[in-house]
């Protein structure tokens, strides 16, 4: 058996919960793993200090109001108690930029002119993205029959995930 394995069997065999054939391995392991035989011992120590420590009762009026919990649980309710759960704080805070931007969109007197600028910053975009496509066409076309080797060597570079070799610095 791997040591891992004897760790976790370590406990058990404290408690004497382990089967004979079990604890024939454990056994014969401890023997040969100085390492094992000194968790045991360590684990044998912890065991007894706290076994050490008193017991403590549990009062009955304690044991009462513990046994009462379910009874009070409420069964449904329709509330709003989870609009104050902090982990919703971001999804309401982005919420009310967007509304806020939204309703100064929607109320504004000037918005003929937001949706002409908007369209304006739109169709800008579409055609400088045009371009940049049309000039890595022309790009790759000029390269020809290198492509497939720059593309390769590029693919290489440590950046992108592949192993560089230095000798070709």
């Amino acid at each position: 058996m791997t040591c891992e394995r004897i760790e976790e069997l370590l406990s058990a065999f404290l408690e004497g919960e382990l089967s004979q054939a079990e604890k024939t391995l454990v056994k014969a392991h401890l023997a040969g793993c100085p390492d094992c035989a000194a968790l045991l011992a360590i684990l044998s120590r912890a065991q007894q200090a706290l076994a050490d420590f008193p017991e403590l009762e549990v009062s009955p009026g304690l044991q009462a109001r513990l046994a009462a919990i379910p009874e009070h649980k409420k069964k449904f309710s329709l509330s709003f108690d989870f609009v104050l759960r902090p982990a919703l704080q971001p999804v309401f805070a982005a919420a009310t930029i967007f509304m806020t931007l939204l309703s100064f969109y929607l109320f504004n007197p000037d918005k003929k002119n937001i949706d002409r600028a908007i369209d304006q910053k739109i169709h800008s975009g579409y055609s400088q993205v045009e371009k940049l496509y049309a000039k890595a066409g022309s790009f790759t076309d000029r390269l020809g029959d290198t492509a497939e080797n720059v593309f390769v060597s590029v693919k290489s570079w440590k950046i992108f995930g592949g192993n560089e070799d230095p000798t070709y610095k």
